[in-house]
């Protein structure tokens, strides 16, 4: 019988061929838009990211009340539109019209101000000086020593502040959160990752050593789960809400689907998109269905069972294989 990380690796690897199976649904979709094929992976798509919110939703989002679900929407909105700025694109967003579709349903409560973006970075900072010291350990922020400074999570604002009291500051992360999963799993794996970003922060103009493209599509991402999540509770009992929120939703995976079928294919999918969809469908449908049937060793069963009880869009995917 498997045990716990085997089952905790088995959740990575169904999550990252779920994000592999949106990403190459969204190339092969760009290949055969207007055709039969095209609608056929406009709907497996479309299933992929709803499969991505089952897993990720299920014992974390859907712990939330229905206000705190708009809320967590909300200030990804705004946390979107923040990264958008730096990367030099469009800084709409859609808050307000997630706040006005809240004043829709029944008894939501959510503030009318929008929030603040205080993005948390994964940064190096040199050198380790007894006055940061001090000042880390007032806050009670934890770093890592590293190299000749240390390797902190901190709000953009205080990674500014310190480069102007002339540290060197480079941004490694720009979701601290994937910096501090990746510390907690392999310190080997991390340290190398380290390596890497701080040589590729160094030589960029600002001190960047991760990609905002791929970042932006992360975001993306976790705002399509949480959009989905909501509109699924909305559908409930919340009928002017659940109706307003379904063109935000949409243009979510308009954004999602354009940064997918930017990012770079694999080989198969270079290759020849449809088939390499079909395969990673192939792979999601049994890799949920294999771990849904082991008894739970993780807490992880309801997640595995989710996708494995969405089904599978692989029939109608392989009716348009040649």
């Amino acid at each position: 019988m498997p045990d716990r990380s085997e089952h905790l690796a088995a959740f990575d690897q169904l999550a990252n061929e779920l994000h592999t199976a949106a990403t190459t649904q969204a190339h092969a979709l760009r290949a055969h838009r207007g055709t039969a094929a095209g609608e056929a992976l406009d709907g497996a798509l479309e299933h992929t990211l709803d499969r991505l919110a089952l897993l990720y939703g299920r014992g974390t989002h859907e712990n939330l009340d229905t206000t705190e679900m708009f809320e967590t929407a909300i200030a990804n909105e705004i946390a979107l539109a923040h990264e958008r700025a730096a990367a030099g694109l469009s800084t709409d967003h859609h808050a307000q019209a997630l706040i006005d579709a809240a004043r829709r349903g029944v008894r939501i409560n959510v503030s009318g101000h929008l929030p603040q973006a205080r993005p948390l970075r994964g940064a190096y900072v040199a050198p380790l000086r007894p006055e940061l010291r001090a000042w880390l350990h007032q806050r009670h922020e934890p770093f890592i020593a590293w190299r000749d400074g240390i390797v902190v999570a901190l709000p953009e604002e205080e990674l500014a502040r310190l480069r102007q009291a002339g540290d060197e500051v480079e941004v490694l992360f720009l979701d601290a959160d994937e910096m501090l999963d990746l510390a907690a799993r392999d310190r080997a794996a991390f340290e190398a990752e380290l390596d890497r970003r701080l040589a590729a922060a160094r030589a960029a103009p600002d001190h960047v050593g991760d990609s905002r493209e791929r970042h932006l599509q992360r975001l993306l991402h976790r705002q399509s789960i949480v959009l989905r999540g909501l509109r699924d509770r909305l559908a409930g009992g919340h009928p002017g809400a659940h109706q307003a929120i379904q063109p935000i939703v949409a243009r979510n995976r308009a954004a999602l689907e354009n940064a997918l079928a930017g990012a770079a294919p694999t080989r198969a999918a270079l290759a020849d998109p449809l088939s390499a969809a079909i395969d990673h469908e192939r792979r999601v449908q049994e890799l949920a269905a294999r771990w849904a049937a082991e008894p739970d060793e993780a807490g992880l069963h309801n997640r595995f069972a989710a996708v494995d009880e969405a089904g599978s869009r692989l029939d109608a995917l392989q009716q348009h294989r040649r």
